[in-house]
C-alpha cells in the first residue's frame, strides 16, 4: 500500500445522484474535491439499476397542465441538461405526480459532463471504501481500493453518498439498518412489445400473470410487475419486478446476494411466460437486465436532526431548510403496488442541514437515502430529485467547512439558490 496520502478538502464517497451533486457543489465552491465511485460510470442506482424516472423534482398537482419545480438550483439544472440531450419532458401520472423519464446512458453522460464542468474534482472510478478512521469527532483517514490498488485519503471533510452510510459507520457513527423497510426491485427491458399494451394499462399482462400464479406456473412474486412510466410507446418496454422485503435474520450482504440471484432467475421465467401467453408480447425479446438491483432502503445515520413522518405529511417548513421534498411516502411492501401516502397538493416539506450530519462526527456529511430520517419519511426523501438537492447541500456545507467559512453562510447560499 502506498504510504503517501491523497489530501483533499472534500472527499465525496459515491457517485450517484447525491454524490454527483455534492462533488459539483464542492468544486464550484472552490474546494479541492475527490469523488470515489465503485462502478466504471457515474449515476449510481439511477444508471446501474436503470430506474428510468426522476421523482421529486416537481410539485404534485392533479389540476395543473405543466410541471412546477419544487425549487430552483442544481436539481433543476441537472434535469434541464438531461431534457436537452434526450428531448424528454416531464409526464403526469394519474395521481397528479410529475416525473421526468430518462435513459440511463444519458443520465451517466450528464453526470460525467456536470462533474467535469464543475472543476477542482478528481474522479476515481472502480473505487470502494474499506476503512475510515476518526480521531475525536473528525474523520482524518479513509482507505479504499481503486481497481484493486490501495489508496489512502486525508480529507478535511467527507460527504458520504453511498446509500449505506459506509464511511460514517466505519468511523463509528451511530446508524440504523433500514434494509427491511422497503422491497427492492429489478428493472428489465423488453423489445418488440405491442405499444397498445401500455395504452391498455397492461390489462392482459396482469390477467395472464394472475392465471399463471394461480395455476402454479409462476411464483407469486411475478404478480409484482409494473412498467416504468415513459416507456412502451415505441415497443421498448421497461418493466420493474418488485421482490419481497428483506429478512432481519440475514446479514445485508447475504440478503442482497439472494435478491440479485432470485430476481434474475425470475426475469428469465417471466420473459418466457409472457411470450407464450400474452399476445402483445408474442415477439418480445429480452433486451437488457439492470446490472444492479434497485435497493430502496439501507443503512442511515443518526443525525443531529431527524426528518420525521409528521414533517413530511404536514409539509413542514423550516427557516434553515436546505432541500425540499415533494414526493409522497411510497412504501413498497408485500402488495403488488406501493402504498402511497400523500400530503397537500402543490406543497413540499423542508429538510434541515443537521439531518445530513452524524451526531458523533463534526467534519462528515451524508446525502441521499442515508440521511437521518424516520422509516416513513425516508420512503419520500430517498427519491432521485431529493437526493440531488441533499447532495448539493451536503457538498456546499462540506466545502464551506473545509475553507473555514461559517455554516450559516452555507445555509444562506443554499437557500438563495433554491429560491432563485
Amino acid at each position: 500500500m502506498s504510504s503517501t496520502p491523497i489530501h483533499c478538502d472534500v472527499l465525496v464517497i459515491g457517485g450517484g445522484a447525491a454524490g454527483v451533486a455534492a462533488a459539483s457543489a464542492a468544486g464550484r465552491a472552490g474546494a479541492r474535491a475527490v469523488l470515489l465511485e465503485r462502478y466504471g460510470f457515474l449515476g449510481g442506482l439511477a444508471t446501474a439499476a436503470q430506474v428510468g424516472t426522476i421523482c421529486g423534482l416537481y410539485l404534485r398537482d392533479t389540476a395543473g397542465a405543466e410541471a412546477v419545480p419544487v425549487a430552483a438550483g442544481f436539481a433543476q439544472e441537472f434535469a434541464s441538461q438531461l431534457q436537452h440531450i434526450t428531448g424528454s419532458k416531464p409526464i403526469q401520472l394519474p395521481t397528479g405526480l410529475w416525473v421526468l423519464p430518462y435513459s440511463p446512458p444519458a443520465f451517466a453522460r450528464v453526470a460525467d459532463a456536470t462533474v467535469s464542468a464543475s472543476g477542482n474534482i478528481n474522479v476515481i472510478l472502480h473505487a470502494t471504501v474499506s476503512a475510515a478512521r476518526a480521531e475525536g469527532a473528525r474523520i482524518n483517514e479513509v482507505r479504499a481500493l481503486a481497481w484493486n490498488e490501495p489508496l489512502i485519503f486525508a480529507p478535511k471533510t467527507v460527504v458520504d453518498c453511498t446509500g449505506e452510510a459506509t464511511s460514517a459507520a466505519l468511523a463509528g457513527a451511530s446508524v440504523e439498518n433500514g434494509a427491511t423497510d422497503q422491497a427492492p426491485a429489478l428493472v428489465f427491458v423488453l423489445e418488440n412489445v405491442d405499444p397498445g399494451l401500455i395504452q391498455r394499462g397492461l390489462i392482459e399482462m396482469r390477467r395472464e400473470l394472475r392465471r399463471g400464479v394461480e395455476s402454479g406456473a409462476l411464483p407469486a412474486l411475478c404478480e409484482r410487475l409494473s412498467f416504468v412510466p415513459g416507456t412502451g410507446s415505441n415497443g421498448r418496454l421497461a418493466l420493474k419486478l418488485s421482490l419481497a422485503a428483506g429478512s432481519a435474520d440475514l446479514p445485508l450482504w447475504q440478503q442482497v446476494t439472494a435478491w440479485e440471484r432470485q430476481s434474475r432467475a425470475l426475469v428469465g421465467q417471466l420473459h418466457r411466460f409472457l411470450v407464450a401467453n400474452v399476445a402483445a408480447c408474442r415477439n418480445a425479446q429480452l433486451d437488457s437486465i439492470a446490472p444492479q438491483l434497485g435497493v430502496r432502503s439501507g443503512r442511515r445515520i443518526q443525525g443531529r436532526a431527524r426528518l420525521a413522518d409528521e414533517d413530511v405529511l404536514g409539509a413542514r417548513k423550516f427557516d434553515r431548510g436546505i432541500a425540499r421534498g415533494a414526493w409522497p411516502m411510497e412504501r413498497w411492501g408485500a402488495a403488488p403496488k406501493p402504498e402511497m401516502t400523500f400530503f397537500a397538493e402543490r406543497d413540499y416539506y423542508d429538510i434541515l442541514l443537521d439531518c445530513l450530519r452524524p451526531v458523533e462526527l463534526d467534519n462528515t456529511w451524508v446525502a441521499g437515502r442515508c440521511l437521518s430520517a424516520a422509516a416513513g419519511a425516508m420512503t419520500s426523501a430517498r427519491v432521485i430529485g431529493t437526493a440531488l438537492a441533499t447532495g448539493w447541500a451536503a457538498g456546499t456545507a462540506a466545502a464551506f467547512q473545509a475553507q473555514g467559512r461559517p455554516l450559516d453562510e452555507a445555509v444562506a447560499e443554499i437557500r438563495r439558490q433554491m429560491n432563485q
